[in-house]
């Protein structure tokens, strides 16, 4: 973080990561409002206080020291904090590294694991219109064009999610548009060799893994 906060301003950026891990969502809200008035970027306060927070709420997690239901507390904090920052983002914050259409597939309702990758790819830079859940295939398409979208985002818990993920990238192909974007799905009874299978660019098996994923694409299609 190029930003010098002073004394207080860090003190906000502490309890933004504090509020973060524990999963506090007043808490980390009240923050981020506070952050406002005393005048840090909200840049500033995402990469010095939401950020290292959700670091943190991951590297637990792989440790085994957090479990699902306080991850996705963990994800609410950061999200409620990021709704507050958002509109104050000034014209030349350079925070957007792309746009992603996520949603969970036509016939599953399971949206946990999708809120979770939703909340960390904002954190990370990412704009993301999340259609939510039950999605229509023609629905990730129609909105990955009207949003001029660079990445889709297919989750499932169900096995019956599968050939929905395999029937929008045909329908892609079928409506010469794949090509504009990266596919990745994730999600129970996803896997790198079910991606490889239906042409997908990627699988993650964790939404921490998502969010590289993403950045590894990114790069490559600007390489």
């Amino acid at each position: 973080m190029e930003f010098e906060a002073n004394q207080d301003q860090r003190e906000i950026l502490d309890e933004l990561q504090r509020a973060v891990i524990a999963g506090e969502i007043d808490s980390c809200v009240d923050a981020a409002e506070r952050s406002l008035e005393a005048q840090l970027p909200p840049i500033a306060s995402i990469e010095g206080g939401l950020t290292p927070g959700i670091r943190e709420v991951g590297d637990r997690f792989g440790r085994m020291e957090m479990y699902l239901p306080e991850m996705v507390l963990s994800a609410e904090a950061m999200q409620g904090a990021i709704g507050v920052l958002e509109p104050h983002f000034g014209a030349g914050d350079s925070y957007k590294k792309a746009t992603v259409i996520l949603g969970t597939v036509k016939g599953d309702i399971h949206d946990i694991g999708k809120n979770i990758v939703r909340a960390l790819l904002t954190v990370n830079g990412y704009q993301v219109i999340d259609l939510g859940r039950d999605v229509a295939l023609t629905d990730f398409i129609d909105r990955a064009e009207d949003e001029k979208a660079d990445i889709v985002a297919m989750s499932g818990l169900l096995t019956t999610s599968l050939p929905l993920m395999r029937d929008t990238i045909r329908l892609m192909n079928d409506d010469g548009v794949r090509e504009k974007y990266r596919v990745i799905i994730g999600g129970g009874p996803t896997s790198q060799e079910y991606a490889d299978g239906i042409g997908a660019d990627g699988y993650a098996n964790t939404a921490f893994d998502g969010v590289e994923l993403c950045d590894g694409l990114m790069g490559a299609k600007s390489a």
